[in-house]
């Protein structure tokens, strides 16, 4: 057995800390565990290190997010994101923003303390420019939301088409296994069958769907509308066929997410296209699937900060819709102390993101998800 000592407050949670090592094995760890326990500790709860780690000022709260996000990271994408985030790339930039905010205030504040100026020492342009210089920043952020939260769950691709329009051997061949079942049969997909891929670096979730067509079949039937459920939440949508097929126009209609249409079996009829057997136009394909799905990722590169979870997209939200009600207000010409309280508002909202003082419950949704002892 081996004890580290790691003294605060440069300890991971900012406490004295004492890592112990044990022999591996099932009974020597649960023997030790038993015995600290009989000597008066008690076992972690879930995230609890993290948690002493952000009450104690050693991290945000985004950088406790990154934490989990960085042990869950199934893609290289993924990884470089939550080291990002861990390294304060996103912290910096919302604090930034917030002291953008808070000088924006600083203006404004001399209108409550000159009322009787006329114009006010600051003058009305430089006030707006300044609110839309911030508000521009906070909305580009925010724009990231969409394909940063994709990048945590992974992007929903559907593959689609009719029958035999080789859907299977295009989602064997983009998921590097043999998952899906393949034969010249039309009509062997039943039910949808999802999968985990990585494609050019980025998180997808591949979904092998049934193929459309009119059917008299009950089993059939129930896999196409399946098939349908899975193309109304689709991020992306491959719809997979063989020749010119009369109906994709139709089916184009119904779907709201992008569809990339790709021509299949090119080893059998010609012309561009991918083939799975022969391998040509693979490499292309997952890299235009990538660029559809990431497409902004892609061009911000691993320098730019990006909203990865719904918590942020709400608060960011929050902070642009209390933006534009200060100018709305100003607009009205509301009073100028009246006006501010959007602006603090604003501040507020960005504090909660970054985690300044946190309620309980808020910690309580965050850590929930942590794995016991980190």
């Amino acid at each position: 057995m081996l004890a580290a000592c790691f003294p605060a407050p440069r300890s991971y949670t900012g406490e004295d800390l004492v890592e112990i090592s044990t022999h591996g094995g099932l009974v020597v760890p649960a023997a030790a565990v038993a015995a600290f326990v009989a000597a008066g500790a008690r076992p972690a709860q879930p995230g609890e290190f993290t948690r002493r780690a952000v009450l104690n000022g050693k991290m945000d709260l985004l950088q406790a997010e990154a934490t989990a996000d960085l042990i869950d990271a199934g893609s290289p994408a993924q990884r470089r994101r939550a080291l990002h985030q861990l390294e304060r790339g996103l912290s910096g930039r919302l604090g930034a923003l917030r002291q953008e905010v808070l000088d924006l205030e600083g203006l404004i504040a001399y209108d409550i303390d000159f009322p009787e100026e006329d114009e006010g020492p600051v003058s009305e342009p430089r006030v707006r420019r300044a609110w839309s210089v911030v508000r521009g920043r906070v909305a580009d952020l925010l724009s990231t939301a969409p394909e940063g939260e994709r990048l945590r769950e992974g992007a929903l691709l559907v593959i689609a088409g009719r029958p035999n329009a080789g859907k299977s051997s295009l989602f064997n061949a983009l998921l590097g296994a043999e998952r899906a079942i393949v034969t010249e049969i039309p009509g062997t997909t039943r039910d949808a069958i999802e999968a985990h891929a990585v494609i050019e670096g980025f998180p997808f979730r591949l979904v092998d769907t049934a193929g459309l067509r009119d059917s008299d079949d009950r089993v059939e039937k129930l896999g196409i509308e399946v098939s349908r459920t899975y193309l109304a939440a689709a991020d992306l949508v491959l719809f997979c066929e063989e020749t010119d097929d009369p109906s994709r126009a139709p089916f184009l209609a119904q779907v709201q997410a992008p569809v990339i249409t790709v021509r299949t079996k090119v080893d059998v009829s010609g012309g561009d296209g991918v083939s799975v057997v022969t391998g040509v136009g693979l490499a292309a394909l997952r890299r235009h699937l990538a660029e559809v799905a990431f497409g902004q990722l892609l061009a911000l590169g691993d320098v730019e900060p990006v909203v990865t979870r719904a918590r942020h997209r709400a608060a960011l939200e929050r902070a642009l819709a209390e933006l534009d009600a200060f100018a709305a207000a100003r607009t009205a010409g509301v009073d100028a102390a009246a006006a501010a309280t959007h602006l603090r508002a604003a501040v507020a909202a960005l504090d909660d993101l970054i985690g300044v003082v946190t309620p309980d419950d808020v910690l309580d949704r965050v850590f929930a998800t942590f794995c016991v002892g980190k």
